[in-house]
């Protein structure tokens, strides 16, 4: 794994900053919640201790309660916010968001309240409408006509009755009845209670205004279609009425932006008062993906079925005793909103709940508001730490990158040792370490140096002596009295055989030298060739000398006295390895984008294991004693002298294994390789 990216990995770790920060956003809000969640639930204590307190309040307003686990059969008279039109229609209805716990019978009745009147709607279905005949003084009211009886409980118990019928589509005839069967119309019309009737497509609907002094504690409403279908008797259903006195107490402890709601044990709504404060819309709600990061989401607002009641969490779980609190999201037109909810409970046991709620919406803002600073902080923070160790580790993975390559080509294929490293000036680990590797190079440079010139050295030491010894040798051999000859010539040829030693040595430095200094020009390198290949044929007859050149010129940048000394080297080396009268090749080929210049010669092959090592220096494969020394330096200054052209030497053995071949590979100018193209 690269340097860049154990960093790059490392630096992440810098993205649990937004982490903490959500952790310790979560954990405020948390903190909030509970506190207003608190403060809600304190104040419905309250609300529900100050209700209890008023027992006239509760005795009115609580009264008629069914014994637990009975069937429900009230009747519930909801606050209406205006007064519906006396038209037969329910446009002016408020309509509940989920169906109502009434019974199901054969007609829907909604009641409501609005100041000092109850409103009443009810839907009959019949399949046939039979109107009341126009009445005459002389002939007795028809009973045998589609009519409603309208009953009503007082406060002592006592039953009254009203007839309603119609002679057409319009205003109802309200008459007073009896209380027992048949129901009998009293020719008297009543003018309290006015009403609409309205024909449907399966039956009618009627529309009922009733004065308040009126309404008592039991009321009922039957359809007579005949005289057939009477009913023997008719039980009014104990009726609750929203209270008006409880709403007005409640709004005295509703300041703005709270919002109370009183039910009763069976979740019919009996006041609400105060309003909640909608400072933001649903459409400037805050990001969701904030919410997100908190790993929460409220509640969608319950379909309560106001304004008749309310029936959902949290006012089920406080209608069985449980003190509890919701926060819940914008929907409904309304903001997001927390609700408590807790039980209002008598000696008789829990007889409504009170419902305080209020909007969540400036919670969740400045919630959102130090969340979307916190996260954009730290995020930024994230970034930049990890754009700077990204940074970093590209900065510092390009100084090693320089200092390894500057280390790998620090000894070049000639031997040369180049010492200068980049980052020796910095003042770091890197830097400490450049200089380290700097010190050691300098010294393997002396020390190269220092064996490149031994051999001048030990020439020019080496020469005195010799000359001396030979010298010697030559007078030794001049005196007379000697007798035998053949030590003095041995220790002639010894002397020769080092003295050619100090020349070869000081010839390769002296060669080495003069490849650095040469000068470059440019020269057409088939002429050159066939000058030299007549010389060698000349110089060497007892072998066979082919020399193979192309028609057209070839032209080198180059110095072409090196190029001739590198031909002598090996010439001389083939003619060495050729017996006499076999043939030795020269042969020049143009290929694309180099020069191949090929010297062959018939004879003894390389061995697997001296193809690799024919260029390296004091490296030489001849054999024999009678030879004269050699150096193994002749293939070594080819490879040089190559190398100073751009080019490398190969050798290998003949494909048809009848000898060794030596190829030099020169690069063309550009101009000559766009030319040949």
């Amino acid at each position: 794994m690269s340097l860049r990216i154990r960093l790059l990995i490392l630096s992440l770790g810098t993205l649990s900053l937004p982490w903490a920060g959500c952790e310790y956003a979560r954990q405020m809000e948390d903190v909030l919640r509970s506190g207003q969640e608190a403060a809600l639930l304190t104040t419905g204590q309250t609300l529900a201790r100050v209700i209890v307190a008023d027992s006239d309040l509760v005795e009115q307003t609580f009264s008629q309660t069914p014994t637990s686990g009975a069937k429900d059969e009230r009747l519930f008279a909801a606050q209406l916010t205006t007064s519906p039109l006396l038209d037969g229609s329910m446009d002016e209805w408020p309509q509940p968001a989920r169906e109502l716990p009434t019974d199901a019978s054969t007609h829907h009745l909604r009641l409501g309240v609005y100041g000092a009147a109850l409103y009443a709607f009810m839907n009959v279905s019949t399949p046939q409408i039979r109107y009341e005949l126009p009445s005459e003084e002389d002939r007795p009211i028809a009973t045998n006509n589609d009519r409603v009886i309208l009953l009503m409980r007082d406060q002592s118990g006592v039953d009254r009755a009203w007839s309603l019928s119609a002679v057409a589509p319009g205003p109802i005839i309200v008459r007073r009845a009896t209380t027992v069967l048949p129901w009998k119309p009293i020719a008297n019309d009543d003018d309290e209670i006015r009403g609409t009737w309205r024909e449907t497509r399966d039956g009618f609907d009627i529309e009922l205004r009733i004065p308040m002094r009126l309404v008592g504690t039991g009321f009922a409403i039957e359809h007579l279609a005949d005289n057939a279908s009477l009913p023997a008797s008719i039980e009014p259903r104990p009726l609750r009425v929203a209270s008006e006195t409880l709403r007005d107490k409640l709004a005295l402890y509703a300041p703005e932006g709270l919002r109370i709601s009183v039910v009763d044990e069976q979740g019919w709504l009996l006041a609400r008062a105060g309003t909640l404060l909608t400072a933001t819309d649903d459409g400037n709600e805050s990001p969701s993906w904030y919410r997100w990061f908190l790993g929460r989401s409220e509640r969608p607002p319950p379909s309560y079925g106001l304004p008749y009641g309310m029936w959902g969490s949290p006012i089920d779980d406080a209608r069985v005793g449980q003190n509890k609190a919701i926060w819940f999201k914008a929907g409904s037109g309304e903001p997001s909103t927390v609700r408590a909810a807790i039980p209002i409970a008598t000696a008789n046991g829990i007889v409504g709940v009170v419902s305080v709620e209020e909007a969540g919406n400036q919670l969740l803002q400045d919630r959102d508001v130090a969340l979307a600073g916190l996260l954009r902080m730290t995020l930024s923070i994230a970034l930049l730490a990890v754009g700077a160790s990204i940074v970093f580790a590209a900065m510092l993975s390009r100084r090693i990158r320089r200092l390894s390559v500057a280390a790998a080509n620090a000894l070049s294929p000639r031997g040369d040792v180049d010492a200068r490293l980049p980052e020796t000036k910095a003042t770091d680990e890197l830097g400490d370490l450049a200089r380290s590797y700097a010190t050691l190079l300098l010294r393997f440079k002396e020390y190269t140096l220092y064996l490149r010139t031994l051999g001048s050295k030990l020439s020019h030491e080496f020469r005195t002596p010799l000359a001396i010894v030979s010298s010697s040798l030559d007078n030794l051999a001049a005196e007379k009295g000697v007798a035998d000859q053949t030590y003095l010539l041995r220790a002639r040829e010894g002397t020769a055989r080092l003295q050619s030693i100090l020349t070869a040595m000081t010839e390769a430095t002296r060669v080495e030298q003069s490849i650095e200094t040469a000068e470059r020009i440019n020269f057409d390198l088939a002429d050159l060739l066939r000058g030299v290949g007549q010389a060698y044929a000349h110089t060497f007859a007892t072998h066979r000398i082919e020399v193979n050149l192309p028609t057209e010129a070839c032209p080198l940048h180059g110095a072409p006295e090196l190029i001739v000394q590198m031909l002598d080297k090996l010439i001389d080396n083939a003619v060495d390895f050729s017996p006499p009268g076999h043939r030795i090749a020269i042969e020049l080929r143009i290929e694309p984008k180099q020069y191949r210049l090929m010297v062959g010669n018939e004879g003894p092959l390389l061995a697997p294991e001296a193809e690799h090592k024919m260029f390296d220096m004091l490296v030489s494969h001849r054999a024999g004693e009678g030879a004269k020394p050699h150096l193994g330096l002749g293939l070594f200054i080819v490879q040089l002298i190559a190398r100073f052209h751009g080019g490398r030497a190969v050798s290998r053995n003949m494909s048809d294994l009848n000898g060794v071949e030596i190829d030099i590979e020169l690069p063309r100018p550009p101009r000559a390789a766009s030319k040949a193209d």
